[in-house]
């Protein structure tokens, strides 16, 4: 009698800790299950490279727990390797270019252009559904040629570890900020400049030899997509001396005036602007910034004064007494 009863409770003792190392990989495995449901429907469709595009709430809007759990899907196909998974950061600023806000109803002609540029045979889109009893997961396989489903998988993910805390963040009620102070603060930086489209803000300067570099970062204020790009030559430094430095191609090839720099709605970024003068120039103390747009406002123009250049740390200004 004792000895079955050992046998029983070493058989329930083993059951426990087997439904304990289930429970812990759960959300291993309905990601891979999931990634194993999308692997199977690209191989049957005969699509071997796939890009997969942030995921989104029952509203359709991206979050945090969307760009996760694209992020997580495109992780375990690539540790399965049967399929190629193209690179998020490309495929969303490829998207982000061509304007297409939505896979599904982006027009064949845009959709199959995206497509050739990241080479890739199929779209992965994705949404989730909040529940009790997890996040309920559909991810789709768009064909870039028609933008219509030739496969799909389904999951349902449990709320534990990170995405736990991404769900309960996103449930929290929004925090009351206090009132700010009436017009828009002044940035930090040597100067600014703000108008109806961005805010361009002159962080530092720095001198060595004849070359002036500025460090810029600019801000889309509007609520819409800007370019922003500037006259090479007519955007130049003027220093009290009299002098005016200014941009060459070589130094500025990838720069703001020959390029420009895109930026979505909010969305900050930084620029280098490198100015040049003759080997005989005196070495001024303060500048003017004479910036010449060429876009977003066709030929608008401002300037930036009372720019000073940063002490070099072998300079005697910056040497310990």
């Amino acid at each position: 009698m004792i000895r079955r009863f050992l046998t029983i409770s070493a058989f329930l003792s083993g059951l426990l800790l087997s439904s304990h190392a289930l429970a812990a990989g759960t959300y291993e495995e309905t990601l891979k299950a999931l990634a194993d449901g999308v692997i199977a429907e690209s191989l049957k469709a005969k699509k071997e490279r796939l890009a997969i595009v942030d995921f989104t709430d029952s509203k359709g809007a991206v979050t945090p727990i969307g760009q996760f759990l694209a992020e997580e899907l495109g992780t375990h196909l690539l540790v399965a390797g049967d399929v190629q998974v193209v690179e998020r950061k490309l495929v969303s600023s490829t998207l982000k270019k061509r304007h297409i806000a939505q896979v599904d109803s982006a027009s064949p002609k845009t959709l199959k252009s995206a497509a050739k540029a990241i080479r890739t045979d199929v779209f992965v889109v994705g949404s989730y559904i909040d529940s009790p009893d997890g996040l309920l997961v559909t991810a789709k396989l768009l064909s870039p040629s028609n933008a219509q489903a030739i496969g799909a998988a389904r999951g349902t993910i449990p709320k534990i570890g990170p995405l736990a805390e991404m769900v309960k963040a996103e449930h929290a009620p929004p925090v009351v900020k206090a009132e700010p102070p009436k017009g828009p603060a002044t940035p930090e930086g040597l100067g600014f400049h703000r108008n109806e489209y961005y805010e361009l803000v002159v962080r530092a300067m720095s001198r060595q030899d004849n070359q002036i570099r500025m460090d810029l970062t600019i801000e889309n204020r509007s609520p819409r997509d800007v370019k922003l790009l500037c006259l090479l030559q007519d955007t130049l430094l003027k220093d009290n001396q009299g002098g005016q430095w200014l941009q060459s191609v070589e130094d500025n090839r990838d720069g703001l005036c020959t390029r420009g720099m895109e930026l979505s709605p909010r969305e900050k970024d930084r620029a280098v602007l490198t100015f040049s003068a003759s080997a005989d120039s005196p070495a001024a103390s303060q500048f003017t910034l004479a910036f010449h747009e060429k876009s977003p406002r066709r030929e608008a123009a401002f300037a930036i004064e009372g720019l000073t250049i940063e002490p070099s740390p072998a300079s005697p200004a910056a040497a310990t007494p």
